[in-house]
């Protein structure tokens, strides 16, 4: 382990001279420990952004990076959601009112005191300058009682603010954030100032490389490690940067590649939960794909079995019509679902009257050539080979077309597209994710990536919705979110194909402990890089 040492710490070293210009700011280079330095470098997937509230991606491992530095009101640990910068709370009778009590002696990096006042100035600040990750729309009122504890008053009831919002916020420091009024383009090292269990000491954009050192005042508890470095390394080479030592942990890891560490005793492999998801968008802006029996065939054409081995290994499962995931307290076990059957897919096609008058093998619908264009991320072209096979084979003629996901995701958001799919992150946990399909009546409703243009509409899945979201009795709210899954299979606003199984891998002869959060990482990030690990778990190296 001599070598793979001797190689972090020179990785650290090459890191710490070479980002000045990625970080524009003055180092801070001292080791957090006495003796050898304990470094743990941790395999990244390219540039997130500055890691600061306005700056960073929205994506998952976006918010997981920015959560090294800022801390929430709430959190999860190994078990669930807990207290966090708060110490306690209790909630008022009519359900609208919570009440945090903070933890006493907190002090953000740069030495002053946490308190009241900078809870309500997040949130006042995040309702004039909305945050893309939590929305605060149903907060009606943040108020000060004293220095450590602070009244936060909703518009309406909002069952999931306690995970969602005030486990998922990250609290700003006012002396900090008071005067800066283009929070998007803040990126000093100011702005990385708060109150987490690490403190940013370089980034460099071009390499897609985070160092960050230990806060030796973190208040939740010592931390166990001196630095941590996020690298560039794809999850299709993780297992070899793990072998050689270039990396110690590779929270998203090929499926395959996982399996074969599991034999190595100096490997630690996990498997996590389903929470992301792949969907078929339609553009309801299409008369054949906004009608019902049109979209219902189209899904008796697709073998979603199938999907899952030869477009992704057999690392997840195939895709529930009603949306919501098999695995997760949620699910409604009796929800409609569609079979592959070519026959049925075409009597169906047949019956919303569909017709081939040409002979030419594609379908017309009223007139107009079944004829699409699929958009699709590059890296996804297995998946989008059989898309073009099994809906050709019904008379649906569809051409892929390939871009960066960053582009599908616009086009997807702006409705520019006929056919399009997608793979999303932050599917489980609280059910609110159904808002997705909501359009009326949804403030408060996570900010997730959604479908533009023309859409599926329906007043009764507002209303239900709506109601679900406010509803206390969590049997009654169960019936509600079964009733929504049911009109998602029956309607089919989008096609769900694929829930992707979450694998990791780490070197537990370095660092152990590691773990995946129940229900995911605030809003159902399914990571095993919880930042309570960096304090809970064991150094080796």
């Amino acid at each position: 382990m001599k070598g793979r040492r001797l190689l972090a710490l020179l990785l650290a070293l090459v890191l710490t001279l070479g980002m000045f210009a990625g970080c524009g700011q003055e180092q801070d280079n001292s080791s957090g420990s006495e003796g050898e330095e304990r470094v743990l470098t941790v395999s990244g997937n390219g540039d997130f952004g500055y890691p600061s509230v306005y700056t960073i991606s929205s994506k998952g491992q976006g918010y997981m990076t920015l959560s090294y530095i800022f801390d929430t009101l709430m959190w999860k640990d190994e078990n669930g959601l807990i207290p966090y910068l708060a110490e306690s709370y209790s909630i008022s009778e009519d359900s609208k009112t919570y009440t945090f009590n903070l933890r006493e002696g907190i002090k953000f990096t740069d030495g002053e005191p946490f308190t009241a006042e900078d809870v309500k100035f997040t949130f006042d600040y995040m309702k004039e300058h909305p945050y893309q990750w939590v929305s605060v729309d149903m907060v009606k009122e943040a108020r000060v009682v004293d220095d450590l504890t602070v009244e936060i008053e909703l518009n309406e009831v909002y069952v999931p603010f306690l995970s969602d919002v005030a486990g998922s916020l990250p609290i700003l420091p006012k002396h900090i954030w008071e005067n800066v009024t283009e929070p998007e383009t803040f990126n000093t090292p100011e702005a990385t100032v708060s109150t987490g269990p690490f403190m940013l000491e370089n980034y460099d954009s071009a390499a897609g490389t985070y160092t960050f050192k230990a806060n030796p005042d973190y208040f939740y508890g010592e931390v166990q490690i001196d630095k941590l470095i996020i690298a560039n390394v794809s999850g299709s080479d993780a297992k070899e940067a793990l072998l050689s030592g270039e990396i110690d942990v590779a929270p998203n890891i090929n499926y395959k590649a996982a399996e074969s560490l599991k034999e190595d005793a100096n490997f630690t492999v996990l498997e996590g939960p389903g929470l992301s998801v792949t969907r078929l968008y339609l553009n309801f802006g299409d008369s054949a794909l906004a009608t019902k029996e049109v979209r219902q065939a189209m899904y008796h054409a697709i073998n979603l079995d199938e999907i899952v081995e030869k477009a992704y290994g057999g690392s997840g499962y195939p895709g529930s019509a009603g949306h919501v995931q098999p695995d997760t307290p949620w699910y409604n076990p009796d929800v409609k679902q569609y079979d592959y059957n070519v026959d049925t897919a075409k009597e169906l096609l047949a019956q919303a009257g569909a017709v081939d008058s040409n002979g030419d093998g594609v379908l017309e619908f009223q007139g107009e050539p079944m004829s699409y264009t699929l958009k699709f991320s590059e890296g996804d072209e297995a998946l989008a080979e059989l898309l073009v096979s099994y809906l050709g084979a019904v008379g649906i003629e569809v051409s892929a077309q390939a871009s960066d996901d960053a582009t599908v995701k616009s086009a997807i958001a702006d409705g520019d597209f006929e056919l399009a799919f997608n793979t999303n992150g932050s599917f489980g946990g609280d059910p609110v994710f159904l808002s997705r399909f909501a359009t009326e009546g949804v403030d408060g409703a996570p900010i997730v990536t959604g479908q533009g243009g023309v859409t599926w509409e329906s007043d009764e899945y507002n209303r239900i919705y709506n109601e679900s979201a406010s509803e206390l009795d969590e049997t009654k709210r169960h019936e509600l979110v079964d009733q929504l899954q049911e009109i998602i299979a029956e309607e089919l606003p989008c096609l769900t194909l694929y829930y992707k199984e979450s694998v990791a891998a780490y070197n537990n002869t370095v660092f152990d402990g590691f773990y995946y959060t129940p229900d995911g990482i605030s809003i159902a990030i399914p990571f095993i890089m919880n930042k309570l690990v960096f304090v809970s778990g064991q150094w080796k190296g």
